[in-house]
């Protein structure tokens, strides 16, 4: 049996005692008990301009749409503060036919019956018993207790809990840090219940348009009675199942993350103690979203490092506009250097795997300028269409080769033969002596060099092109001192 407890939020000690009262009836009727503390409907009476992005604190009210609750409790009176009737009600029809009580009276809908004499901490109580009472139609009643009282000791145990996860926090990088030594940072700061999900992206939630609860999420932190989940166990799951999930035991206490209009994620935590200082969970809400504002930026950072790379492979080797139009070398129909990187990216991707050897190579027309200068333009783009179809005799027809640059190609081929760049540097020395003797009117002479590669997960293509083209580059000082 699941009951979702809507309510404002933790600093208010009504508030406190009616949780207290719903979580100690609710263990002891067997009931799984989740808090929902969303602070308030916004209207144009409430809305502050110093704080615009109160509304996405309502947010996490959504994750209950499509979650199995068997009933909700919702204190409407302090969610709805200063908003009209119509409102309230309108905020309460949208979780549809699930049996809801209020706290106090709203048209078309069940109260909790109470007496004026009854503390909020009994309201508590009796919430969960006629919950259970509308859902299954039995009369239940749980053992009364007295709520416990806190100390100072216990709330600056509690502070200090805080300023150890925080401390902790500013200081961790979020990439490269494992997150096994993360989970136990976090249960050395005294958190035994926590379980911290991403959204697959951040998602904007506006006041005027709302927003769509992410179908996927990404359970990144999962600590549960003080023991952590390994990482490998940590992937995307379907949204609307983590409470099916979720293996904190007892009542549970959900809050959504979000900066400005963004929505990054939200955590679940264990109730305790811990919400009798006003506002634990505000503070511990701040804490994580600066986490996972650190995972996203890093994401970002490295997929934006990766993405100048490769920006830099295809443009760092010539100026040229026209080579950066189109996929295809107007001259050899080749693919030019656009469409060379490509491709060469489609094929390690589908080929480069343990196993096989990836071989690249670089030919540098050396001679080229020199023809186009005595012997004009179409002399010289003779000289390289036929260099184009030397390579094209020379790789085999799974490689990709691509002119990348006016006076130099680029091929990678994937072999499951070691050595085969050796071969190709033979076969390169054959045509390139042929290509000599073909024209008594000027050399068509090239310069290359051909390097080849075991497979490693961790090697680019970025690594391979520098390393082929430093050697491209001592070729050429070789030549020149020769």
């Amino acid at each position: 049996m699941r009951v979702g407890l809507l309510i404002t939020e933790f600093k208010y000690k009504k508030v406190c005692d009616l949780c207290f009262g719903a979580d100690i009836a609710a263990r002891d009727l067997g009931v799984e008990l989740v808090i929902f503390p969303g602070k308030g409907i916004i209207t144009d009476k409430n809305f502050n301009k110093d704080n615009p992005y109160e509304y996405q604190h309502q947010a996490v009210y959504d994750y209950i749409y499509e979650a199995g609750f068997d009933g909700l409790i919702v204190d409407i009176e302090r969610i709805g503060k200063n908003a009209q009737i119509l409102k309230k009600q309108s905020f309460l029809r949208q979780f549809g036919k699930k049996p809801i009580l209020t706290l106090t009276e709203v048209d078309g809908y069940e109260k909790v019956e109470f007496d004026k004499s009854n503390t909020d901490f009994e309201i508590g109580c009796l919430s969960i018993e006629q919950i259970l009472k509308k859902i299954t139609g039995n009369t239940v009643k749980s053992r009364r207790q007295i709520l416990k009282d806190y100390s100072a000791d216990d709330a600056i145990s509690t502070i200090n809990r805080i300023a150890s996860l925080s401390d902790f926090s500013s200081k961790c990088n979020y990439v490269k840090d494992n997150y096994d030594y993360i989970n136990k940072k976090i249960i050395e700061s005294g958190f035994q219940n926590l379980e911290i999900f991403l959204l697959e992206n951040p998602q904007v939630c506006s006041l005027k348009k709302g927003w769509k609860v992410p179908k996927h999420s990404k359970r990144i932190i999962t600590i549960h009675d003080g023991n952590a989940e390994k990482i490998d166990n940590i992937k995307y799951v379907d949204t609307k199942n983590i409470f099916d999930m979720s293996e904190i035991k007892g009542t549970k206490i959900i809050r959504n993350v979000f900066r400005c209009e963004e929505q990054y994620g939200f955590f679940i935590m264990g109730f305790d103690e811990n919400i009798r200082i006003g506002n634990f969970d505000d503070l511990l809400v701040s804490i994580v979203l600066s986490a996972i504002r650190i995972y996203f930026l890093k994401k970002c950072l490295v997929d934006t490092e990766e993405e100048l790379l490769q920006c830099q492979e295809e443009i760092a080797r010539d100026g040229s506009v026209l080579d950066h139009i189109g996929d295809e070398d107007y001259l050899t129909k080749l693919p030019n250097r656009r469409g060379f990187f490509a491709k060469a990216y489609d094929l390690l991707k589908s080929s480069f795997k343990e196993g096989t050897y990836a071989v690249v190579a670089y030919i540098d027309m050396d001679s080229l300028k020199n023809i186009n200068a005595i012997h004009g333009h179409d002399e010289g783009d003779h000289a390289v269409k036929r260099v184009a179809e030397i390579l094209k005799e020379v790789f085999s027809e799974s490689s990709v080769c691509g002119r990348i640059r006016g006076d130099e190609f680029a091929v990678i081929e994937v072999t499951d033969e070691e050595y085969k760049a050796e071969e190709l540097r033979i076969e390169m020395a054959r045509q390139n002596n042929k290509l000599l003797m073909e024209n008594t009117k000027y050399l068509n002479h090239l310069i290359y060099s051909i390097c080849e590669f075991d497979y490693e997960k961790s090697l680019s293509l970025r690594e391979m092109l520098k390393e082929t083209d430093d050697n491209l580059k001592n070729m050429r000082r070789m030549e020149t001192i020769g």
